[in-house]
């Protein structure tokens, strides 16, 4: 069987391609801006390309989450196609079922990346191809400690200068999901998944302060916030569809958050 990964430099399509190649999976990776791959048989595609820094990059985004995709799903040959969009789409929203509308207000900036990414999800819908499917991610975790995201930001700073520095209230909360959850999940939605949009979600928040008190314990490390940080806190993510087809059982971000601390100081300090 076959995967082609569209953007498998990126952190969510590195780790994907590493799993699909540990499970015997033919991979291919193609460059999209280089190659032409019009004429090839692609097998299940999965899009993970985007650009998450939409406010200094806001063209890249509309290329990445919109245009490439545009021209994939009208050129090329496949079994099927998962394209990566964001419960950040939900931020607006009360409910954050699959089905549900979403709210985005075009006036506002920090709506841009949503606003892209829900188009990239209508046009993959409105393909009415049964084949071609939506993942909506939820925070992803894990060893991307390059990206200025919150989670591996934190440990970065917990590790180098042993302190954390936070603009947010200790009450924030947002839901995590681990990369060794997205990567198994991804392909079995590629190949098996009866609905055509998926949360991809732990289904449970997690605070600021939950996350800060297990790093500071495993890296001794103080912490700082600033103060009248505003509380950011983002809808519970609905994950009843992951659950029914594939029996989706999360692994808990802080259960995995000493092997974060453990895999930044082997993989990149002592580098």
């Amino acid at each position: 069987m076959k995967f082609t990964i569209i953007g498998s430099t990126g952190f969510i399509g590195s780790n994907l391609t590493n799993y699909l190649k540990k499970q015997k999976y033919d991979c291919y990776t193609p460059d999209i801006r280089l190659d032409d791959i019009s004429k090839k048989s692609l097998g299940h595609v999965i899009y993970t390309i985007g650009t998450p820094d939409f406010k200094n990059y806001p063209f890249d985004s509309i290329e990445t989450h919109v245009c490439i995709l545009n021209r994939l799903l009208q050129n090329n040959n496949f079994d099927s196609f998962l394209y990566l969009s964001g419960t950040r789409l939900y931020q607006r929203n009360q409910s954050t079922s699959e089905d549900d509308s979403i709210i985005v207000n075009p006036t506002d900036f920090n709506d841009l990346y949503n606003i892209s990414k829900s188009l990239g999800d209508c046009l993959c819908i409105s393909m009415n191809n049964p084949n071609i499917r939506v993942a909506r991610l939820s925070n992803v975790s894990g060893n991307n400690f390059n990206s200025n995201l919150f989670l591996p930001s934190i440990v970065r700073d917990a590790v180098l200068k042993k302190k954390i520095k936070l603009f947010s209230n200790l009450e924030s909360e947002k839901d995590y999901i681990h990369i060794d959850d997205v990567v198994k999940l991804l392909p079995k939605i590629s190949i098996h998944g009866q609905s055509n949009i998926y949360n991809i979600a732990s289904g449970k928040n997690t605070k600021s302060k939950e996350i800060v008190a297990k790093i500071s314990k495993i890296t001794k490390c103080t912490v700082d916030v600033e103060s009248n940080s505003p509380i950011c806190l983002f809808p519970q993510i609905s994950t009843s569809r992951i659950k029914k087809e594939f029996n989706f059982k999360p692994m808990s971000v802080l259960e995995k958050i000493e092997d974060m601390v453990d895999d930044f100081k082997q993989n990149f300090v002592l580098k």
